[in-house]
């Protein structure tokens, strides 16, 4: 069975940061062989970059994942770390190692992280843009609409801020359940134990 994709195993970079040519383990991914070969400069700055945007939008792990960021937001952020154009746009090679990455990296368990960590991100922003508009109108002189609309908007803040603790509750035992996930997946492997077990029992 063939390990899951990573970073480690798409882009290694020496001491001066170049990167490494890939060895015959990563040139028999076709997918990655592809990426590597299509760049035809010395400093392989394309396929840095192409590697840095699959990792930061497959990698359950990535900060644009562990952030909570939109499709689109995630994209912007991997642009951006990668140095590329802001015009730049996945093709399909890239769009399917994204793809690959994400499927034999995220577990159900971790989905549930992922899908909580949007839901927190999409909450501050609502906040935000609530607090935004908030600001605007107190700026002004207010009539009896205008006041209405202000303390729905408040009511809308206080209700969205208070289910903020429950959902960091639910954070917290969703990546309890995903470590419970990986060391029994790697045990069954024979690589490591689950924390309850005794090593010396191996």
């Amino acid at each position: 069975m063939m390990k899951p994709l990573t970073i480690d195993s798409m882009l290694v970079v020496d001491d001066t940061g170049m990167p490494v040519p890939p060895t015959i383990r990563q040139l028999l991914d076709r997918d990655i062989r592809t990426l590597y070969t299509r760049d035809k400069s010395k400093d392989k700055k394309q396929y840095i970059a192409e590697c840095i945007v699959i990792y930061q939008l497959g990698d359950p792990k990535s900060p644009a994942r562990q952030s909570g960021l939109s499709e689109k937001e995630a994209l912007t952020y991997a642009i951006e770390q990668a140095g590329l154009d802001k015009t730049y746009i996945p093709d399909s090679l890239v769009l399917r190692l994204i793809k690959r990455y994400k499927d034999e990296n995220l577990t159900e368990a971790g989905r549930v992280v992922e899908n909580i960590l949007q839901t927190i991100h999409n909450i501050n922003l609502g906040i935000s843009q609530i607090n935004r508009f908030l600001n605007e109108k107190l700026a002004s002189p207010l009539d009896g609409d205008t006041i209405g609309t202000i303390l729905g908007l408040v009511d809308n803040v206080k209700k969205q801020a208070g289910d903020i603790p429950s959902i960091l509750k639910k954070l917290e035992e969703s990546k309890q359940n995903l470590l419970y996930e990986q060391q029994t997946e790697l045990s069954r492997g024979g690589t490591a134990v689950l924390s309850s077990m005794d090593a010396e029992d191996n």
